[in-house]
């Protein structure tokens, strides 16, 4: 068989396969077929639905933000819906953050996100945000949502009505009903806030609070009408607080000293450890309590304007004020509290409390009244103040310029004053433009270039030029009782005394005057070394001296003609208001109605109902000139009723106008008569010598 022929056979017996084989597939029984599932519709509305997917938005070369969901639909509008959503936004400002939610809805052109159902925003820094549904727009590029929502960001969470975050400026908001609470750390308390509203800046670092702030830092309460908190950079705890409108903080470990402080304003400055107060400054009607011994109530401060600087150990370093100041400081014990107001405070202190203040620009200062006294009130220019730091209490205080002061019926002016609290000590010093330290009261004035006062008892010390006045006994009834003044002075007329120095203690109503002292009252004047008033008694002691001028009355004197004064000078004068006594004593002096007279002690004697002469006694060394009769002895007694002197001695005797001499033991004379009686004995014989003029006195 040739090659063409067996290349032939081969292609029939192919064809006849193929064929056969064709036959034998159609003739195969028919398998029966099965329909696919029916597609599940997520919205018969939708025009477009997708199961699954992932978005990705880029910002020019770089990844903007990526959509996750589980399933999209679309409607003829354009909007979009999605299911089981996951939003990242990513890199904004180095920040990166999620949202999630159950749904969402996608406005046009994916500009703007509605999320509903366990919405729940986390950022990389910790910030974690829940609620029930939010909204997103690029535009704005900020996450809102209204309605319950709670965030946690490390020891931070909260909780409020309708949020807000803004992720260019990274800034968090509660809108209404803010609480916040701050988990302790360490030696770090708790902080819980309740606000109106709360805004968190985490890129700036700060809380703000508004619409009623209610703050509790470990015990510190804080209240305002609104506040922001600072924070350190590297944690969220307080580096500064600012309170603004009805502004209260009380309590608290980091306080130290201040118990608790309001104005209308208050910026609070922490330590590194934000807990411990460095600096609180408020404005507006600011007060401040500072804590007392064992933790009671100290000194209370108020001014429109209050800066405190506090130590680390919490007590109080520096202290300022202005405007409308007040300060009170506790009573202790043994002294009444104290208020004083100014324009002007400034106050340093230490680990045990306030040691110092001053106040200036007009001082109003007022001391309670007491069991045992009533209030004390003084007004100055300035004050410097030492206190106890411990007690809180004034132990000190010293005016300056126009001090005036007020205790009772006491008043005092100067131009410095150093009131010393437990002493009850005030002294007076400086000239007040031209007039000097005064004191006055019911008893008595003084004026001196210094006077020291000891308030209770009352005893007072001037020295330097000092002019007093002794008031009429009927207007010094003064806390000792009415006085009694020495009867050989007026009882209408103040009693004017001029000396270096006067000691007055007025619970004995006795004065003490030294140094050139000058007493005067209408026509009486005394002059003295020394001068003693005991008002107690109505005695009278001048020593060192003595000149004095008396009123005292003549029988015939008449208005027209008045009793002349009667001199007396010696070495002291006596007056003892029980016996209406007075004495000179130490080379006595007495010109008057009685004569001049001469003795070594020289009594007067008045009458009990008026300064009239009642009798009179010389002693020792008596000369008497008497009607151009001198008379010599060793004692003298005259009594005016009679006119008649008796004279003794051994022996004593008179010489007439005439140069007449008489001698004797005893001789009696009358004043205005010529008869005189000499006694004799049987030891003296009485002689008669002369009998013509006297001799003319050589030339």
């Amino acid at each position: 068989m040739s090659v063409w022929q067996k290349r032939a056979q081969f292609g029939l017996a192919v064809v006849a396969v193929g064929v056969i084989g064709a036959v034998g597939y159609t003739l195969r029984p028919r398998e029966a077929r099965v329909s696919p599932p029916p597609i599940e519709r997520l919205d018969p509305k939708a025009t477009v639905e997708t199961r699954g997917g992932d978005v990705i938005q880029l910002k020019g070369s770089r990844q903007d933000a990526r959509i996750e969901f589980e399933s999209q639909v679309t409607y003829e509008t354009g909007d979009t819906k999605l299911m089981g959503v996951k939003v990242s936004v990513d890199n904004r400002n180095g920040r990166n953050y999620t949202i999630t939610g159950k749904e969402a809805q996608v406005g046009k052109d994916q500009a703007s996100y509605h999320l509903k159902g366990d919405v729940k925003l986390e950022t990389n820094d910790g910030l974690t945000a829940f609620a029930e549904q939010a909204t997103y727009t690029e535009a704005e590029k900020i996450v809102r949502a209204p309605g319950p929502v709670r965030f946690t960001r490390g020891r931070m969470s909260g909780t409020g009505i309708g949020f807000t975050y803004d992720e260019q400026r990274d800034t968090l908001w509660l809108l209404d009903q803010a609480v916040i609470h701050v988990e302790p750390n360490g030696t770090s308390a708790a902080m819980d806030v309740t606000s109106g509203a709360f805004g968190f800046a985490r890129a700036d670092h700060y809380m703000r609070f508004e619409r009623t702030m209610h703050m509790d830092r470990g015990g510190q309460i804080i209240d305002a009408d609104e506040g922001v908190v600072h924070l350190f950079a590297d944690r969220d705890e307080p580096d500064l607080i600012e309170l603004r409108g009805n502004s209260q903080v009380s309590g608290g470990a980091g306080m130290g000293a201040l118990q608790s402080m309001s104005a209308r304003d208050v910026t609070l400055d922490y330590g590194d450890d934000g807990r411990t107060l460095q600096q609180a400054t408020l404005a507006g009607q600011s007060a401040i309590q500072l804590a007392g011994k064992g933790g009671a109530a100290g000194q209370a401060l108020k001014g429109e304007f209050l800066d405190i600087s506090l130590a680390p150990d919490g007590s109080v370093s520096n202290l300022s004020s202005r405007q409308n100041v007040t300060v009170t400081l506790p009573g202790t014990r043994d002294t009444a509290a104290r208020t004083i107001r100014s324009n002007v405070l400034t106050a340093t202190g230490g680990a045990q409390g306030l040691s110092g203040m001053r106040f200036t620009e007009g001082v109003n200062y007022t001391e309670a009244a007491t069991r045992t006294q009533g209030a004390r009130v003084a007004r100055a220019q300035s004050l410097d103040t030492k206190l106890d730091p411990a007690a809180g209490a004034l132990q000190e205080a010293t005016f300056t310029g126009a001090f005036q002061f007020t205790d009772g019926p006491l008043t005092a002016t100067s131009n410095l004053a150093t009131y010393r609290i437990v002493a009850g000590t005030l002294a007076l010093s400086g000239k007040q433009g031209a007039a000097d330290p005064q004191i006055k009261d019911e008893a008595l004035t003084i004026e001196a270039a210094t006077i020291n006062v000891t308030l209770s008892p009352r005893k007072m010390v001037a020295k330097g030029k000092v002019r007093s006045a002794l008031m009429p006994p009927g207007q010094s009834a003064g806390a000792a009782g009415q006085g009694k003044r020495p009867g050989l002075l007026g009882d209408k007329d103040p009693v004017q005394i001029i000396a270096e120095s006067l000691t007055y203690d007025e619970a004995q109503r006795r004065g003490e005057y030294q140094g050139q002292v000058v007493l005067l009252q209408d026509q009486t004047q005394i002059n003295a070394d020394s001068l003693t008033i005991d008002e107690s008694k109505g005695d009278l002691l001048a020593v060192g001296k003595v000149i004095t001028s008396l009123a005292i009355v003549r029988k015939d004197a008449t208005p027209s003609t008045p009793s002349p004064s009667t001199i007396g000078r010696g070495g002291s004068f006596t007056y003892t208001d029980q016996g209406r006594r007075a004495v000179y004593q130490t080379a006595a002096i007495l010109d008057g109605e009685s004569g001049n007279l001469r003795a070594e002690k020289i009594e007067i004697v008045l009458a009990p109902e008026e300064n009239s002469l009642s009798r009179l006694d010389a002693m020792e060394k008596v000369t008497a000139l008497v009607d151009k009769r001198t008379v010599t002895g060793a004692r003298l007694s005259y009594v005016p009723a009679d006119e008649k002197y008796v004279v003794n001695g051994a022996p004593v005797t008179m010489v007439d106008a005439d140069c007449q001499e008489l001698s004797g033991k005893t001789l009696t004379f009358f004043k205005a008569s010529d008869r005189v009686q000499v006694d004799g004995n049987d030891e003296v014989r009485t002689q008669t010598k002369g009998g013509g003029k006297c001799a003319p006195t050589p030339k």
